[in-house]
């Protein structure tokens, strides 16, 4: 069973914390009027909702619904965090196939392909949830603890906005988990993809913190230990675009939005922006978006927006090293 949330909307948190049970304690017998999210930290945690028997361990993640009844079913000791809440936008979703899985790809295919300065492709405010997931991704598993914790010292706070400040990190920890099940679910789903898929992901990170760096294929297969053809490879399958033109892309997008700053030279543009020179920088940015960066920045002041030049165009496969 699947949530969608709509994420522009903060959940009201009422309760957050890490606790632990001891036997000979179980859960008592209860029917809550709020959503309970569970994540197991260590130990088992042994549950019956709806009829449904659950053991729950270490890494797993569950949402208790309001709608059934649950109860302990048997006693043992158990590590978890626990968050009751409720959402004004979260709808139950029955569907678990083909329409679902497709819904995702194509979120995740969308949000790689826009422009990260602007909401062309990624306005969409709708996430699916899991009711279950295990966090495979150990470094998934510690940025939702972590946003648990802070969302645990904004409740205890009792400062104006507190709540809001509460809702606003179980709201982060939620898209983590939406975006953990999706990265799952691809590599599961997409048999033709290799088990090495999760480098891709560390690919993505590496290209939009460090684009300002010269960025050759000997660096990438130093620093992620693999064959560059390799890589690429599996890149495109699970992008659709290759390493150096997702890299081509970042650059742009970040040269388009330093023209906003009107204290910029067009040499310092390009500097920021990931290119070696003006000149270098000048050719690359008309042979993406059709103009020359002084002729786009003088139309785009004049309409006031700035749209991404990749939305219609065909980039074509070249290795900017620069």
């Amino acid at each position: 069973m699947f949530y969608e949330m709509d994420c522009s909307c903060l959940p009201s948190v009422r309760l957050v914390d890490r606790t632990t049970i001891d036997p000979p304690y179980i859960h008592r017998r209860r029917k809550a009027n709020e959503y309970i999210l569970y994540l197991i930290i260590k130990g088992t945690m042994y549950l019956e909702e709806g009829g449904k028997k659950l053991e729950l361990i270490p890494g797993d993640m569950y949402i208790l619904d309001p709608m059934y009844e649950h109860v302990g079913t048997r006693a043992s000791w158990c590590e978890y965090y626990y968050i009751h809440f409720t959402h004004p936008a979260l709808i139950k979703l029955q569907d678990e196939g083909i329409i679902l899985w497709n819904r995702l790809a194509k979120k995740r295919g969308r949000a790689l392909q826009s422009n990260k300065y602007s909401y062309d492709l990624c306005g969409d405010t709708r996430l699916y949830l899991p009711r279950y997931y295990n966090l495979a991704y150990y470094s998934s598993l510690l940025q939702v603890e972590g946003l648990f914790n802070e969302a645990r010292k904004y409740n205890e706070n009792q400062m104006e906005y507190y709540k809001t400040l509460c809702g606003s990190k179980i709201l982060e920890a939620i898209i983590l988990i939406s975006r953990s099940y999706t990265s799952t679910k691809v590599f599961t789903q997409v048999q033709s993809l290799p088990k090495s898929y999760p480098v891709v992901e560390e690919l993505l990170t590496f290209l939009n913190e460090e684009y300002v760096k010269k960025i050759t294929s000997n660096l990438l297969e130093e620093k992620f230990n693999r064959n560059f053809d390799y890589m690429n490879r599996v890149f495109k399958q699970v992008t659709g675009t290759t390493i150096f033109r997702y890299l081509t892309r970042v650059r742009i997008n970040r040269a388009e939005m330093l023209m906003q700053n009107a204290t910029l030279t067009m040499a310092e543009i390009g500097e920021q922006s990931g290119f070696s020179d003006e000149y270098y920088f000048s050719r690359v940015f008309k042979k993406k978006t059709g103009e020359a960066p002084s002729g786009y920045l003088k139309n785009s002041m004049k309409s006031n927006l700035f749209t991404n030049p990749f939305t219609n165009m065909e980039a074509k496969e070249e290795e900017y090293v620069e």
